[in-house]
């Protein structure tokens, strides 16, 4: 009597064949995984490079108005988190992982030229303690002024004379511009007492020695940047370090988020460190470092992790 048998799989062979299944399966997904992270960091990578270019182009164009000299670190190494304005003098070569706050005095462009007649003008006769406009109107450069910052004004503001600094010296900026609030004479810019529409009348710290003809811009603010321990890059500005104004009494505003550490920095040697091959101004390079991914994709604080970008700018004045 012939028998029949049924073929099919043992217990035993459809054990192996699932785990087989599952170590094939968990293969794939693992490359699915790593693939679609490979592109994640990708398109992040991109993103802050496109984030650390847009943040340069940004602080590029105020850094381009800023008097040259006036250019200072603060708050180095700052412990108690005050960020009130301590001056540590000469700009830091080492950009990444300071904890310093670069600061200036800008030029005021946004007074410079109007409809007809200019609000402000480098061309000045100088009588004592009163310049006189040649080509210029004050009365609108006030207006001009207090529209865009209702808080301000051409009283308090000051003039910065070119001829009375050397282009490139730092070793007395911070008690020059008052970036250290000792207070006393201040001889890096000179305050605005009054004013008609052809003249200034200055305060008694004025220079005897300023000449007719030189080069000598109005000053209504400083401008301070500095990168927050939540990774916020912040620009401040209407303060007036010449009347003691710290930078943390200024506007406020966020440029960028994600980095951490900028900085600045000049080469005098690529000018045959001979800075009167230039018209006006020095180039600098300022250097922004973005924050990198943990391998689990979050965001890292390590040096070896940062996404590093810097633009040559040239300082104007």
């Amino acid at each position: 009597m012939d028998q029949q048998y049924r073929h099919g799989f043992t217990f035993i062979e459809l054990l192996v064949v699932i785990v087989v299944l599952g170590i094939v399966g968990g293969i794939s997904l693992e490359a699915i995984r790593v693939y679609y992270e490979g592109i994640y960091r990708t398109q992040e990578y991109s993103k802050r490079v496109a984030q650390a270019d847009h943040i340069l182009e940004q602080a590029s164009k105020y850094f381009e108005t800023a008097v040259m000299n006036s250019m200072v670190n603060l708050d180095k190494d700052a412990s108690d988190g005050s960020l009130t304005g301590a001056c540590d003098g000469a700009l830091n070569k080492a950009v990444p992982n300071s904890d310093y706050t670069t600061a200036f005095l800008a030029a005021d462009e946004e007074s410079l030229h109007t409809a007809g007649t200019p609000g402000w003008s480098e061309d000045v006769k100088v009588t004592g303690f009163m310049l006189t406009a040649l080509d210029a109107n004050y009365a609108m450069s006030n207006t001009i002024i207090t529209a865009l910052y209702p808080t301000s004004n051409l009283v308090s503001s000051a003039v910065y004379d070119k001829n009375l600094t050397s282009p490139r010296d730092q070793t007395n900026s911070c008690r020059r511009y008052n970036w250290d609030n000792a207070g006393g004479t201040i001889l890096g810019v000179k305050t605005i007492n009054s004013f008609t529409a052809t003249t200034l009348t200055l305060n008694n710290n004025s220079n005897p020695n300023a000449m007719d003809g030189t080069q000598k811009y109005l000053i209504r603010t400083g401008y301070a940047f500095r990168v927050l321990d939540n990774g916020n890059f912040t620009m401040y500005s209407n303060f007036r370090p010449w009347k003691g104004e710290k930078y943390t009494q200024g506007k406020k505003n966020i440029l960028g988020r994600n980095v951490a550490s900028f900085g600045v920095n000049y080469n005098m040697s690529d000018y045959g460190e001979d800075p009167a091959l230039t018209d006006r101004g020095l180039v600098h390079t300022l250097k922004i470092c973005m924050q990198g991914l943990n391998s689990d994709l979050s965001n890292s604080t390590k040096v070896e992790d940062e996404i590093c970008r810097e633009r040559r700018v040239r300082v104007r004045y």
